[in-house]
């Protein structure tokens, strides 16, 4: 019987791998006709699209993605906790308990990927950064790639992740910092109850400013801005902000950070959502980090 569901278990799998394979080739396709038809003048959509033309369809569409490759990456189990993990800039970086090596490989794998200096989904760069020790926060850390990369020039940390299971295995990357790291297993929003909190309400329990915050929460972003809004008029500030989730969110975003005061510039590129892959559509192609910077005149002697 076991057998049996095994082989089922792999059946399904293979047949899903094909759909989709078949699926992204039709997208890419798709693509490719409607930049033919409707050409841009943006010279970033222009070198995504002429990439495209002689690769597969991919979330990100340039020749920094041929440096990584999953079958690469060193995955080991800790036997203290079972918790499978990559050693990270030299420090461990834990994953989920139910995930096995394969998928730990491609997950690392895509993290990398992501932070590389010329992806769309990059941070940081060489002028909008964590700074020795500034108080970070993470909404939507996952598995906390980025606040690990920072965790020894950063003064405090506090890492946003509702899913328990991350939560768990942050627990185990950020126990050598524990001190200093807190973990806050709620969606943070524009509300506040037994799911939710709001940044303003967080920071009116909690003493340490945020200097530098990285939101990226799945297309939830605008509620966690909302719910920041007093903190945001008081205060020096650092955003990374994803924008990639929805089609209108770049232009959006910067809209409205502008008002709000901040020096806008944004990651490298563009790319594609391919976890929506079913309702993509026209233009396809989206920025994928705003960076915001503001410094208030009550704070610009101090800096």
């Amino acid at each position: 019987m076991a057998l049996l569901k095994i082989i089922g278990y792999k059946i399904r799998c293979t047949w899903k791998n094909y759909l989709r394979k078949k699926t992204l080739k039709r997208i890419k396709q798709e693509i490719i006709t409607y930049y033919s038809k409707y050409p841009s003048n943006n010279n970033e959509i222009t070198a995504a699209v002429d990439y495209l033309r002689q690769h597969p369809l991919n979330t990100f569409l340039a020749p920094f993605t041929q440096k990584y490759n999953y079958s690469q990456v060193v995955v080991h189990k800790d036997s203290s906790n079972g918790l499978l993990y990559v050693i990270h800039e030299n420090k461990k970086l834990f994953f989920k308990r139910s995930y096995n090596k394969l998928t730990v490989q491609y997950c690392y794998s895509g993290l990398i990927t992501e932070q590389d200096e010329n992806s769309p989904h990059c941070y940081i760069d060489n002028k909008f950064k964590v700074e020795d020790n500034e108080v970070l926060f993470d909404i939507g850390s996952a598995e906390g790639i980025f606040p690990l990369s920072m965790i020894e020039k950063t003064s405090r940390v506090v890492l946003f992740e509702r899913d328990k299971e991350w939560a768990e295995a942050l627990e185990a990357t950020f126990e050598p910092w524990k001190e200093k790291v807190t973990i806050i297993t709620k969606y943070v929003s524009d509300k506040n109850d037994l799911d939710n909190i709001s940044i303003d309400s967080f920071l009116n329990n909690y003493s340490h400013r945020p200097d530098f915050i990285k939101i990226d929460v799945e297309g939830a972003e605008m509620s966690v801005i909302n719910g920041m809004k007093n903190l945001i008029d008081a205060k020096s500030l650092k955003l990374a902000l994803c924008t990639y989730h929805q089609t209108e969110d770049y232009e959006l975003f910067n809209h409205l950070l502008s008002k709000q005061g901040f020096k806008l510039t944004s990651s490298k590129g563009v790319m594609i959502f391919l976890n929506d892959i079913s309702h993509l559509k026209p233009p396809y192609l989206r920025k994928g980090v705003i960076r915001a910077q503001t410094i208030r005149e009550n704070q610009k002697e101090k800096k």
